[in-house]
């Protein structure tokens, strides 16, 4: 199936500066799935190098009949992944 980077995803990895073969290696080889019940989309988590130190990075993506867009890419915490399971938005 054929992986897709947005433009917005681009511009993400731009700007915070996550290296480019990340999301794909995150959606290839997750440490973690979720589906965020607020955006409607799936949700990737890996644990990677960035910004000297090994953080959680996250993409959401959607599957579509011929292809995966992968949509988004943040850094995000233990704590955050953890509300977001408690409060029920994250499946």
């Amino acid at each position: 199936m054929e992986i897709v980077y947005t433009e917005h995803l681009k511009l993400r990895m731009k700007v915070r500066e996550i290296p480019f073969d990340y999301p794909k290696k995150i959606l290839e080889f997750p440490d973690k799935l979720f589906f965020d019940v607020l955006g409607g989309r799936k949700i990737a988590i890996k644990k990677l190098k960035y910004g000297g130190v090994f953080k959680n990075i996250m993409i959401a993506y959607d599957v579509c009949s011929d292809r995966i867009e992968i949509v988004t890419v943040h850094p995000i915490s233990d704590e955050k992944i953890l509300n977001r399971i408690i409060s029920g938005r994250w499946k």
